[in-house]
């Protein structure tokens, strides 16, 4: 049986930094390979896609991008995501991926904000290119919930780094999360961001049973995709474990942190050496 203290530890995560994370040196590289495997990896689906020709990317390059996404916010590459941010900027998609490029730059720079925490300024910048992405996605399919629900994340996270601006951003992002919500109350990533986005900025009790709710109902929705969903987007499922275990270990409900922190495990590619990197959980 596990000690509290080790249960606590256990039961908060986060993609890293750039501190300590081995994946931003050369010499890093040489002694870890899945490093090198890794960078070898993205590096070829960012060749390869652009062959598939002048046209539009299809959805089956757009999964590939979203499996990098993700890959990369494993590996806690703050600036790999950004530069992935900006290529996708360039991009165009065809039929139901129309929107989903722009929802993908939007996705990287959030995802780089949430690791980059090293300059304010820098965090600004990828939020707003987070914003602008995920308004060019709504203008291409006004009912995109998850794009709303992204734009009311990057101000959530605006929120929570920024104190001046608190008020409005927060103002915004509630609104953004709320008309997501509304649009597609079943929908994971919907409901997994406006939980991420209340544990960030607030620490009562009340708050914190709406957050665990809306984790266990994208989980639920991960488990049993609700009839009609389409295939992408489809991140979020270990992200929902991780949020939840940081709520239960708020509450001091140790045990059951460390039951999400291990399912958590188990979806997160074992390249990523997730079990190592079981540190704090960023707020």
């Amino acid at each position: 049986m596990a000690t509290a203290g080790e249960c606590s530890r256990l039961a908060t995560v986060t993609p890293p930094g750039k501190n300590g994370d081995p994946a931003h040196s050369f010499g890093a590289t040489l002694r870890y390979p899945w490093v090198m495997t890794y960078r070898v990896a993205t590096l070829l689906v960012l060749m390869l896609l652009p062959l598939v020709g002048e046209a539009a990317l299809r959805m089956a390059d757009l999964a590939d991008r979203e499996a990098v996404i993700e890959h990369a916010t494993h590996m806690g590459d703050a600036r790999y995501l950004s530069e992935l941010s900006i290529e996708l900027e360039g991009e165009k998609g065809r039929g139901a991926a129309a929107p989903l490029v722009p929802y993908y730059a939007a996705l990287a720079a959030y995802r780089a904000a949430e690791i980059d925490d090293d300059v304010e300024f820098r965090v600004g910048v990828l939020l707003d290119r987070c914003i602008e992405n995920a308004r060019s996605a709504l203008e291409i399919d006004e009912k995109f919930a998850e794009a709303m629900a992204l734009i009311g994340a990057c101000h959530g996270l605006a929120a929570s780094r920024q104190p001046l601006s608190a008020i409005i951003a927060g103002n915004f992002s509630a609104r953004e999360l709320k008309r997501a919500i509304a649009l597609e109350p079943e929908n994971p990533r919907v409901r997994m961001l406006n939980a991420v986005t209340v544990l960030r900025r607030f620490e009562d009790a009340t708050r914190r049973v709406q957050a665990k709710g809306d984790l266990e109902t994208a989980l639920t929705a991960y488990e049993l995709p609700p009839e009609g969903q389409p295939d992408l987007p489809s991140w979020g499922e270990e992200h929902a474990h991780l949020w939840l275990a940081e709520a239960l270990r708020r509450d001091g409900d140790l045990q059951r942190a460390r039951d999400h922190v291990e399912q958590a495990r188990l979806l997160s590619p074992p390249a990523t050496q997730v079990p190592e990197r079981i540190t704090a959980l960023r707020r």
